[in-house]
This record gives structure tokens, sequence and C-alpha cells, in this order.
């Protein structure tokens, strides 16, 4: 999330209005990399409003249907509010616009999560996996090898300037050549992006799943590798952190052979997509922290070369595999 298209007052109070809806405040949301986004107050309810940046009406579509087909399975994602039109989004400033209804509950700090939390999680991501045999939408996982490998071709041979970026780019093209042999697994629907601030929590349960925007059809061992570096990493790897994780996981769907196997590959895909996707959009946004929350690229390079030193057989060892 950040704030590309800047919206007037009366361009927001005319966006309420398609959803039937008098404005009586607006916030805008800096956090983020990818959309513009605001905070809206109306008739006492709370939403957030999302403006698309640079998807076409086909990924907007498919996320529709995501959540569309979340909500008939009863998973706690996010509720897409329809305009009066009954649509899933308006058009603003040449943007797809969604509206959302506020999710209650609190983001976790990064402090607060331990072995029950990563339980918790394993379950949600299990039963997800478990429904995508139900869902019939397709879409490519846009954040493949060919987007990232166009990313660090950016940086040219001397990082974009930058000393440091320049220092990681040979293991970054190393690792982007590895990933070129990506095992096969199971797929299906994945959220793709399920960080710590993309779940919302009441006490000790989920109460809401955010952020449905990455969400397509991909190997559920990326959905797990990026969930192994979201949730079970502070200054260093958790092994009981990832354990729990894969513990809750099994509780909801068996974690079958190809998927455990694969694991580790795309445990390494995800910190190397992570690290060059914030490179690319923070460290070379030039926004100001008004409009974009920075966010440091470095820690996922720090995870990429953790999973690196680790090798396949001490992962296993860290994972309970």
């Amino acid at each position: 999330m950040a704030l590309y298209t800047p919206l007037s007052p009366e361009q927001l109070s005319q966006v309420a209005g398609r959803y039937g809806l008098s404005l009586d405040r607006s916030v805008p949301e800096p956090k983020g990399s990818i959309n513009t986004n605001y905070h809206l107050w109306a008739g006492g309810e709370r939403y957030f409003l999302r403006l698309n940046e640079g998807k076409t009406d086909a990924e907007v579509a498919f996320e529709a249907s995501v959540l569309r087909y979340l909500e008939e399975a009863r998973f706690p994602a996010v509720r897409l509010v329809r305009s009066t039109e009954g649509a899933s989004h308006v058009e603003v400033a040449g943007r797809q616009a969604m509206l959302f209804a506020y999710a209650p509950g609190e983001e976790l700090r990064r402090e607060d999560v331990g072995e029950a939390e990563c339980r918790r999680m394993g379950e949600q991501f299990g039963r997800l996996h478990e429904l995508a045999s139900g869902f019939e939408a397709d879409r490519p996982n846009p954040y493949a090898l060919a987007r990232v490998a166009g990313w660090l071709a950016e940086l040219g041979t001397d990082g974009d300037g930058d000393p440091e970026v320049a220092a990681a780019l040979p293991m970054l093209r190393d690792e982007l050549s590895r990933a070129a042999a990506l095992p096969s697994a199971p797929r299906g629907l994945v959220h793709g992006d399920l960080f710590l601030d993309n779940v919302h929590w009441i006490g000790g349960r989920v109460s809401a799943v955010l952020d449905w925007e990455m969400s397509c059809v991909d190997a559920f061992a990326y959905d797990l590798g990026v969930a192994v570096n979201a949730w079970c990493y502070d200054a260093r790897f958790r092994p009981e952190l990832c354990r729990a994780l894969l513990q809750g996981y099994r509780a909801k769907r068996p974690l079958d052979d190809a998927t455990r196997d694969a694991l580790y590959p795309f445990a390494r895909y995800a910190a190397l997509r992570y690290t060059a996707s914030r490179i690319h959009a923070f460290h070379r946004a030039g926004l100001g922290a008004d409009r974009l929350a920075w966010k440091d690229w470095r820690r996922y390079r720090d995870r990429l070369a953790a999973l690196r030193d680790m090798g396949e057989a001490g992962f296993r060892d860290f994972a309970g595999l």
C-alpha cells in the first residue's frame, strides 16, 4: 500500500456515493508499496478503499471471485463491498477502486508471534489449500520468475549505483538461475502474500485475512515458503515456529510428499522474490515517507542467505520434516 494517486475530498465523496454511502471523513494509508489506499468512515461504519495501480480488469475480477468463493466457504477473508449497481469495483482517476468492509481485530507485533500464533496460521493455510479444490478460476502467479528476473535486470551490474545492492547481486542472480528449476508440486488457490500485517486477530483467534490481490493459482509450497519467511524469522529462523506452523497445517490438510519436498526450494524463491521486490518498490521508488512507508530489502536478503547456508538437509531438520 502507498499513495501514488492522491484523491481530492470531492473524488472520495463521489466514490462513496457509488456505494450508497455519505462520506464523513477519510485518511490516506501510506503503508506498503503497490496501491493507493484510504480509510473511509461513512454512516458510523469504517471501510477500506483501494485504488488498484497498474492492474487489468481481469486481475481485479479474479480477486473478487476469490473473495466471493471464500465468503461462501466461511473462510475469514475480508469482505468485499459491492457498489449500488452490484459491481465488484468502480472506476476513479482511471483506476479500479475496490471497497472493503473494515476487518475488526489487531495486527500482531513481531515480538508477539509465538508457537500458538504460528499454529493458528498453519491451520488457516491448511484450510485455504483444502478449499482450493473447489475453486475454478485461474490466474498465474504475477510474481513468477520472469518478473523477478526483470527487477534484477533493472539493477545492471552496479546495483543501480548502490554498493550494498551491488554486493548482493551475485547471490541474487545465482538464486535466480537455481529458481528456474523449481520442482513441480500440487497447485491450487494460494494467498501469495500472507505477512503479519495481512492478518487481524481477536485474542488468540484469526478474525480476518486481508489483502488478496496477489492471490493466484500456484504451488501450495510457494504459499508455505512465503509463510516460513514471514512468520518463522525474527533476527534468525526459529525452528519451533516453523514446526508449529506445519503442525497447524497438518491439522487441516495432509502435507503431501511433493509439497514437503518442494518447501525448501520455494522458501528460497520466496526470499529471493521479496528481496528483489523490495529493492524495486522501496529502494528505487523515489516517494517521500508521507506517501510510502519504506521497508528494508536487506531483511529478505538475510533470510535468503540463511536458507542457503542451511542447505536442504539443514532445512528439513529445522522444519521437522
